[in-house]
């Protein structure tokens, strides 16, 4: 279902990856595609990706932010004692 959101779009490929790899540093909830990313608004990071040379609009969208890189592992513990 639509949600508020901050879409930024880069002029560059590269810009748009400097721009998740900053967002992703701060741990928010970040939706990336080949076109743009998407995050919740927050005016402190709108300020950081526009000063990045990314374009920022706020729209009401559905968000599918990343599941993280340890979302669906468990924890296993296979170690004798």
């Amino acid at each position: 279902r639509p949600e508020p959101v901050m879409t930024a779009i880069a002029s560059t490929p590269l810009s748009l990856l400097k721009a998740a790899y900053h967002l992703g540093n701060r741990h928010v909830a970040l939706e990336v595609s080949l076109q743009h990313l998407r995050f919740t608004p927050d005016p402190v990071l709108k300020q950081m990706v526009e000063q990045m040379g990314l374009t920022v609009k706020d729209e009401k969208v559905p968000f599918h932010p990343e599941q993280g890189a340890y979302a669906s592992q468990t924890s296993h513990d296979h170690h004798g004692h």
